[in-house]
């Protein structure tokens, strides 16, 4: 095997990898900073993302094509430190399309998130997250989603999350964006990528206390 095929089949697993000691890394030193953070802190989110796809005949209005596509999140998370939660999420995924009938799709896991202004004073967030999930939503080849059982996926994105202070002290929109590696080692994936455009309600003490 030469340098370069090894480090094309190992490249996914040492990103992981680094990713997740980043995040140790903060954690430990957000600890040394302050242990008065630990499980003080919860939040819980939901969100509805609709994506879709259409394709015309060629020179028509006509449409050939269509895919409709709602993804519902649910997370809970508990603060470990100053600026790091970790908890569980849940997808469920409703398809739509000219080509198959309709389907629903589930994607669960643990993720880890970091504030990068937890001690900027601000009550915005800016958050890195990294998750492992399983699930039996499938993407690949030039067909539409389907289902494929024992699926594992290795998430990582970030976002904002703004407070709403209009509305309650700890209602917070959240916007951020997530892209879904599919690990099993299947010929023609692709990553599922989400937008969020969702709500987060904080409970006990405020994030940024």
């Amino acid at each position: 095997m030469t340098f370069e095929n090894y480090k094309k089949k190992h490249m996914k697993q040492v990103l992981i990898a680094a990713s997740f000691l980043l995040l140790f890394n903060l954690q430990t030193y957000s600890q040394k900073k302050s242990k008065r953070y630990f499980l003080n802190s919860f939040v819980a989110g939901t969100s509805l993302t609709y994506i879709w796809d259409t394709e015309n005949y060629p020179n028509t209005q006509v449409v050939a094509y269509r895919y409709n596509e709602y993804t519902w999140n649910i997370n809970m998370a508990a603060s470990v430190s100053k600026g790091l939660f970790v908890g569980i999420q849940a997808m469920t995924l409703f398809t739509n399309s000219t080509r198959s009938d309709n389907a629903i799709y589930n994607i669960y896991g643990l993720f880890a998130q970091y504030d990068c202004l937890a001690y900027s004073g601000s009550k915005w967030s800016l958050f890195l997250e990294s998750s492992i999930n399983t699930g039996d939503y499938f993407t690949g080849g030039w067909e539409d989603p389907y289902r494929r059982e024992g699926l594992y996926y290795y998430g990582i994105g970030g976002g904002l999350e703004i407070p709403l202070s209009s509305i309650s002290d700890k209602l917070f929109l959240d916007l951020s964006f997530y892209s879904y590696d599919i690990l099993n080692k299947i010929k023609e994936k692709y990553n599922y990528t989400q937008y969020i455009i969702g709500l987060n309600y904080h409970f006990g003490k405020p994030r940024k206390s």
